[in-house]
């Protein structure tokens, strides 16, 4: 490997970042080839002639563009991946930011709006903890988490709270499992279509990411099995409510069968729960990891899509063997999530204003589901099939004729934006679908948006 810097840092960029581009050259000519073990932080440092910290923030700069990975007590490796094969932001909105500005209507975006943040109740909450914890509320917190926000989860799910792991949302926990679980060449099982921020984490250790279609109650767990023993894979990474993107939730059976699948061959389940607050069936929430008696499941929660998505802020259920692993990797990866937030949350939670909250978004995004669904069977049933999801903030609609990027194109001329289905694709296969969301958007956009949509649909895409 041939890595030429100028410590004048001519051409603008920091020494790191020179060393990060030459990394990467050396990636994309061949030099350095998947799997490839990268020199040691001090050894590369001390044949350059820099710091130690300066090759481990290139280092960590080329991690966090998976474009390599690093193996705890092992080295950092090549994952051989481009930033061009795989969507390294962790959230499929971004994909679509160019798009969004001023006087569109977004029915891509899939947070909570903004005006049914919980805004008056948690500063409460952070006032409290500062008038009585007052500088020690920004010390450094245990790298599980704060013991009393672990407590109060634990006693929700009837377990342990050393089975507790907080987490800065969703996407980290993702990293942080892959991180600690994942070897270059392990196989990791993901639906088909779905969230490419998880595509990305697993690919980015080395992973061997392989595909299992979504049907209208679940994965195709007849494929699944006759995948297992060919693959042997160390993950399997699915969402059981209201699955991103195709709104499909599973049923019992399924649900009870890839946990046996599970138990048969070995794999652990990554199970993701972002949207099971908003269902509006009476059919009761039973989450795969309340099935999972041979703790197989590792559930994670995140806050992102009920509170407010600047919290970063969620938790993971683990199952005993895999605990020190995930602990290490979090410590890893940040040191530990807020203190200050995590102490504020947890008042928050044991207020009951959690709950409040959580019924109050529920009757709102209500009123929304049944808005966006009417306007769909009116002005686009002619164009689009879609199953019911019953709860959620989306809408998969798979267009009966013509190419969803075509009305996407055509749409973005008429300032209405949709997420089409190749942003939760990972290989070349076209659904031919698109989500629509209806978070972000105000009743009046829901129609006149959806009206639009039917317009154009209605033309030769």
């Amino acid at each position: 490997m041939k890595i030429d810097i100028k410590k004048d840092g001519d051409g603008g960029l920091p020494l790191y970042r020179q060393i990060a581009e030459e990394i990467y050259g050396n990636i994309e000519k061949g030099t350095l080839t998947a799997g490839e073990r990268l020199p040691t932080v001090r050894g590369l440092a001390k044949t350059l002639g820099v710091n130690s910290g300066t090759v481990a923030a290139a280092y960590k700069y080329l991690e966090n563009r998976r474009l390599v990975f690093s193996k705890t007590g092992s080295g950092t490796y090549v994952s051989g991946v481009s930033t061009e094969d795989i969507i390294v932001s962790g959230s499929f909105e971004e994909k679509e930011e160019e798009y969004v500005t001023d006087g569109n209507i977004n029915f891509s975006a899939s947070n909570l709006n903004s005006e049914l943040f919980p805004v008056s109740e948690f500063k409460r909450a952070l006032n409290s903890v500062l008038d009585e914890e007052r500088g020690r509320a920004f010390g450094y917190e245990d790298p599980k988490g704060s013991p009393g926000l672990r407590e109060t989860l634990a006693r929700k799910h009837g377990v342990s709270s050393s089975k507790i792991q907080i987490i800065s949302g969703a996407q980290q926990g993702i990293d942080v499992i892959a991180r600690a679980l994942l070897s270059y060449g392990d196989a990791v099982i993901v639906e088909k279509p779905t969230y490419m921020g998880a595509v990305g984490a697993f690919v980015s250790r080395g992973a061997e990411v392989i595909n299992v279609k979504m049907e209208p109650d679940g994965m195709d767990l007849n494929e699944l099995e006759r995948l297992l023993p060919l693959y042997k894979p160390k993950l399997v990474y699915v969402m059981t409510y209201y699955q991103t993107p195709t709104t499909y939730s599973y049923s019992l059976e399924r649900k009870r069968r890839l946990l046996e699948l599970s138990y048969k061959y070995g794999f652990y389940i990554i199970e993701e729960d972002n949207l099971s607050d908003f269902n509006y069936s009476k059919e009761k929430i039973l989450s795969l990891k309340t099935l999972d008696y041979k703790n197989k499941v590792i559930y994670i929660k995140s806050f992102s899509k009920v509170l407010m998505p600047g919290l970063r802020l969620g938790y993971m259920v683990m199952p005993k063997g895999v605990t020190e692993s995930i602990v290490k990797a979090k410590l890893q990866a940040d040191m530990g999530t807020s203190g200050f937030i995590q102490s504020a949350f947890n008042r928050y939670l044991k207020s009951g204003s959690y709950e409040k909250h959580i019924l109050k978004i529920r009757d709102c995004y209500y009123r929304k589901y049944w808005l966006t669904k009417n306007c769909i069977d009116l002005y686009l049933s002619r164009y689009v099939t879609y199953r019911e999801p019953k709860g959620g903030l989306s809408f998969w609609l798979v267009l009966k004729k013509g190419k969803a990027e075509v009305l996407k194109e055509k749409l973005l001329k008429e300032s209405v934006v949709i997420t089409t289905g190749s942003a939760f694709s990972n290989g070349i296969e076209d659904f031919n679908a698109y989500r629509l969301s209806f978070s972000e958007v105000s009743d009046e956009e829901i129609s006149e948006g959806i009206k639009i949509i039917g317009k154009i649909s209605g033309s030769a895409l």
